[in-house]
């Protein structure tokens, strides 16, 4: 038996179970678009300790947090530069509500919303 590459894989299994039902949408065995990737640049600073640790100060004092690609706290991406430096980095923007602190279980951060970005690609600029 040959390679069978995926578009084939794709077409085989849709036919078999589709059969002459009619798809809607993309052709089969098309390949699904991921994440935009949206590009920001600005200065790289670290916070010990507060929601991220990596963040891009914009422009206008503006903050981003920013996180890797599996949304983990301490990029490597991030971990090889020594900030404070500027940089241009590419990802997936997002937003995050931190409710804040309960009776239960206090919080030092007050209510808030974080725009963030799973970084995948980071370029140190001069």
């Amino acid at each position: 038996m040959g390679n069978v590459n995926r578009r084939d894989a794709m077409r085989a299994a849709t036919a078999g179970v589709v059969g002459t039902a009619v798809l809607g949408g993309t052709a089969a065995g098309d390949e699904p678009k991921g994440p935009k990737l949206w590009t920001l640049e600005g200065e790289l600073k670290v916070h010990p300790k507060y929601l991220y640790h990596y963040y891009l100060v914009l422009g206008d004092l503006k903050q981003c947090g920013l996180y890797g690609s599996d949304h983990g706290r301490k990029p490597d991406l991030l971990a090889r530069l020594q900030a404070p430096v500027r940089v241009r980095v590419r990802g997936v923007l997002g937003t995050e509500h931190h409710p804040g602190g309960t009776k239960d279980n206090p919080s030092p951060f007050p209510q808030t919303w974080m725009v963030y970005m799973d970084v995948h690609e980071v370029e140190k600029l001069k």
